[in-house]
């Protein structure tokens, strides 16, 4: 039985596009390795979403082909969709190219089987010679095996796509032109896939797409029937909503949500900026109603609510007074979570050929006082729940061992300088973490899996997935340090 690995680069819903793969590779008889030396088979599932990026899958691969020795060789993705001719002539040491979505082909490829297309593949096991890429129109890819698929997440938690491709034609974004564009997965496919996931023990769903809020617009369903329809899945404990656009949805839509059973308090909604003027050079989709106002309603009556969101630093012709403008944004919005991203020129997009592009240091300079803006604004967002107790979900467990290279002396030394409930607590979290315990790393619901910080804490006897009450004891602007009862 042939064992393959799977090294993902890029965003979430790359890594749910890797776990169908792996479903489709388990359907063929291959069996998924975690440890890299162990697989027959190595695939790297690579990013192109701006220059930096493909300079990461391109850095990857070099490192891969070097090491794969006997293996089999594969890359796939949003990079290879676009360069895949390129990449099979820089690096002969890859044996099958495939683009976004060819799991079923890149499978048949790399086990010498027949592929399900027409495409004639000379791949065999070892290949005998390269296959020709496999690449097609991204809306042709025939996208399947999610429901399949093992997870790269820790078993209580996942990734559902609901959707993949965008109709949204902002003029810095290359998405559309790599993805093509949006194709909605229908309401009982997901369903199907996510009662499949409750069933393996997933007990919380992060809903993903291109752009969520637009789900079904091509289909005529809604976003509220389908988080209705998933709301009725008992064994979830939490559905978490990321990627809305916020000029595309009323306040009134997303309050509607959040009454649903099981929907987490938190909304990601990123709005890239709060210039006007730039938000219409970005062709943002209403990025104009995008204002503090629409926040304001959100959020009333949900002071529980959490908010996360996206700014994009350094859009052609962005001026300090531009910036400004966002910083004032931000202070009146106060998210709890903020991530920048730099602007990148990107062939074939139209802010690429915009006059006034902003030079790189200046690009830095803004994203430091944004980002110290930030940090005070999550630290009062982090202040305002200490002393309160709250679920938190266990996702590792970490031993003694192990902190220095899980980054857990890191996190303790920041919580140490953190604002403190009390001395009593100070003195508590001292022992603790100097002792030879075992620690724990989990989230309230005011966390995203794997995008913002978390919850640092002693439980003994607890084990992933569990979930136990603790009391907010010490905050930084990202993370917490909780006191089990």
């Amino acid at each position: 039985m042939k064992r393959v690995w799977c090294a993902t680069l890029g965003c979430d819903k790359n890594l749910v596009d890797s776990e169908a793969l792996l479903g489709h590779f388990a359907r063929a008889g291959a069996r998924t390795a975690s440890d890299p030396e162990e697989a027959d088979i190595w695939v790297l599932n690579t990013c192109g979403f701006i220059d930096a990026a493909r300079a990461d899958s391109e850095r990857a691969l070099r490192e891969m082909c070097e090491a794969k020795e006997g293996r089999l060789l594969a890359v796939c993705g949003c990079w290879s969709q676009e360069h895949g001719d390129a990449i099979r002539g820089r690096f002969p040491g890859v044996d099958v190219v495939a683009g976004v979505g060819q799991f079923a082909g890149l499978v048949a490829a790399c086990l010498g089987q027949e592929p399900p297309a027409a495409r004639a593949l000379t791949a065999a096991f070892p290949l005998a010679a390269p296959a020709a890429p496999l690449i097609t129109a991204p809306e042709a890819a025939p996208y399947g095996g999610l429901v399949e698929r093992p997870l790269l997440t820790p078993p209580h938690v996942a990734f559902v796509k609901i959707g993949e491709g965008c109709n949204c034609h902002c003029t810095f974004c290359r998405i559309p032109l790599i993805r093509g564009p949006q194709r909605s997965r229908p309401v009982t496919e997901i369903v199907r896939e996510t009662r499949a996931l409750a069933e393996r023990g997933v007990r919380e769903i992060q809903i993903v797409s291109q752009n969520t809020t637009d789900y079904g617009r091509e289909t005529g369903e809604t976003l509220q029937q389908l988080v209705t329809a998933l709301s009725g899945i008992e064994e979830l404990r939490w559905i978490r909503l990321l990627y809305l656009y916020s000029g595309l949805v009323t306040a009134d839509d997303l309050r509607r949500l959040l009454d649903l059973p099981r929907v987490a308090p938190y909304f990601d909604l990123p709005v890239q900026h709060a210039s006007p003027r730039l938000l219409k050079a970005m062709k943002r989709p209403g990025g104009e109603k995008s204002s503090p106002a629409f926040f304001r309603r959100l959020r009333e009556g949900r002071e529980d609510l959490v908010l996360r969101t996206t700014v994009l630093l350094g859009f052609p012709g962005e001026e300090d007074e531009d910036v400004e403008l966002l910083a004032d944004f931000l202070a009146e919005v106060r998210f709890d979570h903020v991530g920048t991203h730099h602007f990148s020129p990107e062939a074939g997009t139209p802010a690429a050929a915009m006059a006034d592009q902003v030079p790189p240091e200046v690009v830095l300079d803004r994203e430091a006082l944004v980002t110290d803006l930030q940090a005070q604004l999550s630290l009062e967002r982090q202040e305002e729940r200490l002393g309160r107790e709250f679920d938190v979900v266990i996702d590792e467990i970490i031993d003694v061992d192990a902190r220095d290279e899980t980054g857990v002396s890191e996190l303790v030394a920041g919580l140490a300088a953190g604002t403190w409930l009390g001395r009593r607590e100070r003195e508590a979290f001292d022992g603790v973490v100097g002792s030879p315990v075992s620690l724990a790393l989990g989230r309230s619901y005011h966390f995203g899996y794997d995008l913002d910080g978390g919850v640092l804490l002693a439980a003994p006897g607890a084990a992933a997935g569990d979930v136990v009450k603790a009391r907010f004891a010490a905050v930084t602007p990202y993370d917490v340090w909780g006191r089990t009862a």
